[in-house]
């Protein structure tokens, strides 16, 4: 989406930019080096920096990731002119956006996509690494495990021939369903709009209602949005129906899966495995049961987050900041302000 053009920096003016919340070295790097000193002041922040007071109320562009900003934030900063959201996080950032309009700034917030392709990636590693029990075997050889005993001897099981249930067919469910091409699987997907029948056979997929897909197929994985006028929920009832030898990956969000329900199904062998790259809550305490199941990858919200990816973010934030220096249009607003479609690119 693209915004108005902003008013440009006069003659020796310095945009003021804050960068709060924990910032990779990548990204630090990348900022640094894109945003030259004598037209950018750069400052990095967070909830427990002492001269946070004094680094908001000179800020005119904030670059925020993780936990959102609060209304106390948008009144220390009278002179803001851009919020850029790097990512949202495992949280609503509802009131965040509604905040920034209600103070007259612009909000951008990249949603161009450009994490589907990784998120794609893992979701395949995750078919494979489970049936092969990739994490057990390596722990079993890890503590000296391996002999004339060898437990994992024909005892894991090819991707190919499979079936694989894809839960929603967004930007990452279509990607995954093309990534699985040469594995030699048969690909079924649920989704709340059944995709054209073209579509369909370009992407070699079968369409299933959601209760019959998930009792017929070997793998399902969820690739649904947290939020919207539907919200979503793989409940207990839908872990029933899976077949005792089945697995479940997600790499979504973590309320979207009832994991109490999940851990009652592994706990019980009702269920052969999982892949999770999401929880609720994040991150995982350390009680969860999930720790305890060796038939379970446990990822940190990383299935997206390629270094690739995290530099486009970086980028995309760059991009903006250099634009609203510039005067130029700023690209990624979000409604409820006038704007227009635009991609963000590198």
């Amino acid at each position: 989406m693209t915004g108005s053009p902003q008013r440009p920096a006069g003659p020796g003016e310095v945009l003021d930019v804050v960068v709060h919340g924990p910032v990779s070295d990548l990204g630090r790097d990348l900022i640094r080096r894109e945003l030259p000193p004598d037209r950018f002041t750069v400052r990095f922040s967070d909830r427990a920096d002492p001269d946070r007071p004094a680094v908001l109320a000179g800020c005119e562009a904030i670059v925020v990731d993780h936990a959102p900003l609060t209304g106390a934030d948008f009144a220390a900063m009278p002179r803001l002119r851009l919020v850029q959201r790097l990512g949202r996080g495992p949280f609503d950032i509802s009131a965040e956006i509604a905040a920034a309009h209600a103070h007259g700034v612009p909000f951008a917030h990249n949603r161009s996509g450009f994490a589907a392709s990784a998120t794609a990636e893992y979701t395949v590693l995750a078919m494979l690494a489970l049936p092969r029990r990739l994490v057990e075997a390596d722990g079993y050889v890890r503590r000296g495990g391996w002999g004339p005993d060898n437990r994992f001897d024909a005892a894991t099981a090819d991707l190919a021939g499979s079936t694989v249930g894809l839960v929603g067919m967004g930007r990452v469910g279509r990607q995954v369903a093309r990534l699985l091409r040469p594995f030699g699987v048969t690909v079924r997907y649920a989704s709340r709009r059944r995709l054209p029948a073209e579509e369909e056979r370009a992407l070699a997929v079968e369409y299933l209602p959601l209760p019959d897909l998930v009792a017929t197929v070997d793998v399902v994985s969820l690739h649904v949005r947290a939020t919207g006028p539907e919200p979503f929920r793989f409940d207990a009832a839908l872990i029933d129906r899976m077949r005792p030898a089945a697995y479940l990956i997600n790499t979504s969000r973590g309320p979207l899966l009832d994991q109490a329900a999940l851990v009652r199904a592994l706990t019980e062998g009702r269920l052969a495995g999982a892949a999770l790259d999401v929880f609720d809550p994040e991150p995982l305490p350390a009680d969860s049961p999930l720790h305890t199941l060796p038939t379970v990858i446990l990822t940190p919200h990383i299935a997206g987050r390629t270094r690739q990816v995290a530099e486009m973010y970086y980028r995309c934030a760059v991009d903006n900041l250099v634009r609203l220096a510039a005067g130029e249009p700023l690209r990624d607003l979000v409604p409820p302000a006038s704007v227009e479609e635009a991609t963000c690119s590198s």
